[in-house]
């Protein structure tokens, strides 16, 4: 990060210009601040005297440049010149806090404007001169006053500008980076705490009579499962085995959906339950919200507000229903099919279930706290398609598994088309929707067997299994008409009026033979449609040669 900022001393001018190596140092002195936060007033406080120190040592040798004041007064009212013992008082500082209403604002205030008048008559500007008026943190403010006529004066606003945003970027990324980290180590300590549970529950099953000692096997069989599929699949065969059933059949919850419509079966035609869903308030859900044991549909059928619930599973051959309990909450429910003796289900068959269902529930816990801090590894907070790391694993794979089986694989990439310029414009906030507008625009433009990646800033690629060089243009002009008909907000502010993008292809085998070398081919592909008057696409041929961007 240091880099980024001797880069900006470096574009304004001030390297040399009395920029010493003592002004470098008190420069990572706010670097580091500004990684740490301000835990307390204290801190806040010596991040502004830091700031202060630097400023000065590259604003001082600047012509034009006039004097220079700092407040931590949070009214604003009583001001300090550096070096000077005498505090300077302005009693419109109320006025100037007004203006500074947010974190990291910079106002100019020319020659002519009310408030320079103000700050003329309290003797802390100068006739003809421009004042810039800037914060960092809540409580405190700049100010200096400048000649605008003096080309390096006017550099140096520039150049503070600048520098506020790159390091209000730096504490905005550096706080995203901690929640991710909070969120994993909460998911982390989940985990354990699930572990601890399911040592519990095998404790008690040593407790348990002989007759079901064998449930221990069953449970370490569940609990090492941690495909969400795999283990209900897993749970209902259990099912049937233990209890001695002909069927069974489990109803989960769908968070995309947000109902219980995921199926599955053992024993029962799925044309036969095509149809079986459940609101989130369906009476039966409410009823295991606050009864969560197993219970049989004779049960459920002899009260009017489940009858239906019951005569449906009764006629698919389920007998007894269970709840899926997580954190409170039904996750789904497991039911159990006539016994193969064809007796009614009694108190030993009802205790085995529930406690197969216990297993099962802290199973399906695991599995969605395992499946939750997979997917925070792989996945773009930003936009929610895979990563750049998911994307090297998966390419690599299907790159081999297309060598095994003689198919070929393509691979897209994509630019947004002058996306700074849109960020810088409208903010960052419109740049964060715009990627995500992006990103959700091409999950539903492509095959449901491709696999869409943000890789990085405003770049995206896609993989497309079994798709030849010769097919890569339809889908890829598919994308880019879709992407510039799409309403953006405020896009009018783009060249062209439109938010637009650029798309390289490049194909394995017919133009590289392994992973680095088809990402390379098909990023050189990109800048050729960037070169080439971007929002096209281009595909790779050996006579593109690398062009960058200007």
């Amino acid at each position: 990060m240091t880099q980024i900022f001797d880069r900006l001393i470096v574009k304004y001018g001030f390297k040399g210009q009395g920029v010493t190596q003592s002004a470098l140092m008190e420069l990572v002195k706010l670097i580091r601040s500004a990684r740490t936060g301000w835990k307390d007033e204290r801190t806040r406080q010596q991040f502004n005297l830091n700031f202060l120190s630097f400023f000065e040592k590259i604003a001082l040798p600047v012509k034009g440049f006039g004097r220079l004041y700092f407040s931590d007064d949070p009214k604003l009212i009583e001001w300090k010149e550096p070096r000077m013992q005498k505090p300077v008082s302005f009693s419109d500082g109320n006025r100037l806090e007004k203006m500074l209403s947010d974190e990291a604002a910079v106002v100019i205030l020319n020659d002519q404007s009310e408030m320079q008048h103000l700050l003329l008559n309290a003797g802390m500007s100068a006739p003809g001169r421009w004042v810039c008026l800037f914060r960092l943190t809540p409580g405190a403010a700049f100010l200096f006053n400048y000649k605008n006529s003096a080309p390096q004066a006017r550099r140096l606003v520039s150049f503070l500008e600048e520098l506020l945003y790159e390091m209000v970027s730096l504490k905005q990324e550096t706080h995203h980076v901690r929640q991710q980290d909070t969120r994993i180590q909460k998911l982390e300590k989940q985990l354990v705490q699930k572990e601890q549970q399911l040592v519990n529950v095998e404790r008690n099953l040593r407790r348990r009579v002989y007759e079901i000692h064998n449930l221990l096997e069953v449970s370490n069989e569940l609990y090492s499962i941690l495909n969400l599929n795999q283990l209900i699949n897993s749970a209902l065969l259990i099912i049937v085995g233990q209890i001695g059933c002909q069927r069974s059949l489990a109803l989960l919850y769908d968070n995309n959906l947000r109902r219980y419509s995921k199926k599955y079966a053992k024993g029962v035609d799925n044309l036969e339950i095509a149809d079986l869903e459940l609101p989130v308030d369906h009476p039966v859900i409410n009823y295991f919200e606050h009864n969560q044991r197993a219970v049989t549909m004779e049960y459920l059928g002899e009260q009017e507000a489940f009858a239906d619930f019951a005569e449906y599973l009764l006629k698919r051959g389920i007998e007894v229903v269970a709840p899926i309990v997580h954190s409170e909450r039904v996750q789904g429910i497991i039911g159990s099919g006539q016994l193969l003796s064809e007796q009614k289900f009694g108190k030993d068959e009802l205790d085995i279930l529930n406690i197969l269902i216990n297993m099962i529930s802290i199973s399906v816990s695991n599995a969605q706290t395992y499946e939750k801090v997979k997917n925070l590894s792989l996945t773009d907070a930003m936009t929610n398609l895979n990563n750049y790391r998911y994307f090297e694993d998966r390419l690599k794979e299907e790159i081999n598994r297309g060598r095994r089986n003689n198919v070929p694989v393509s691979l897209l990439m994509l630019d947004i088309d002058h996306f700074k310029n849109y960020n810088d414009t409208l903010g960052h906030q419109a740049g964060d929707e715009a990627l995500r507008s992006v990103g959700c625009i091409l999950k539903n433009a492509v095959r449901e067997e491709d696999i869409v990646n943000r890789y990085g800033g405003e770049e995206f690629c896609v993989i497309l299994p079994g798709i030849p060089r010769d097919v890569i243009p339809i889908l890829g002009e598919r994308i880019r008409a879709k992407i510039e008909e799409y309403p953006f907000y405020k896009e009018n502010v783009q060249p062209g009026g439109k938010l637009t993008v650029s798309l390289g292809g490049a194909s394995f085998p017919e133009n590289a033979d392994n992973f680095e070398d088809l990402v390379y081919k098909a990023d050189q592909a990109l800048y050729k449609s960037k070169s080439g008057g971007r929002n096209r696409l281009t595909l790779y041929t050996e006579d593109i040669t690398t062009v960058k961007e200007q």
